[in-house]
């Protein structure tokens, strides 16, 4: 059974009541995609999403990469070849086992990634502004609770 499928049979039993819920989530996953948008027309959102886990991760190999993406070997061998043929990565073999392939960001990759990491901070101290002092502190005051959210190390809950 698909887990999604086994958390949408659970009960609702959110500390929240369930149009507050649905609205945190819709927001939440709004303004995520909003702030993915704030990129280079070149690269898809697949390729921006590989270009950034290959940041956080490299050396890595592409069985490593598909995993932590989500998508199958064969999906993310065709990214790679695409980020490859644009500059953005080089593949080497590993130094320890040269059977393996590693894969890292190349100068214009790391600038990439930059750039697309300040469109976003613009876009969002631009739309930040159009705030109160106190939604500002407010959404501060969220982060930590926020961060808690995406922690694949939170317990779950019964």
């Amino acid at each position: 059974m698909l887990m999604a499928t086994a958390v949408r049979r659970k009960k609702l039993s959110a500390p929240i009541p369930h149009p507050e819920l649905t609205k945190l989530r819709m927001t939440l996953g709004r303004l995520g995609r909003v702030l993915r948008q704030q990129t280079d027309e070149e690269l898809s959102y697949a390729l921006t999403s590989l270009l950034f886990t290959i940041g956080r991760s490299e050396p890595a190999t592409a069985s490593e990469l598909a995993d932590s993406e989500k998508v199958t070997p064969p999906s993310v061998s065709r990214s790679l070849n695409r980020l490859e043929a644009l500059g953005l990565i080089d593949r080497a073999p590993d130094a320890h086992d040269g059977r393996v392939t590693r894969v890292r960001l190349t100068s214009k990759g790391r600038k990439e990634r930059e750039d697309i990491l300040r469109s976003r901070d613009i876009w969002l101290s631009e739309h930040l502004r159009q705030l109160s002092e106190q939604e500002i502190a407010n959404l501060i005051a969220a982060l930590p609770a926020l961060e808690r959210l995406c922690d694949p190390q939170l317990p779950p809950t019964s």
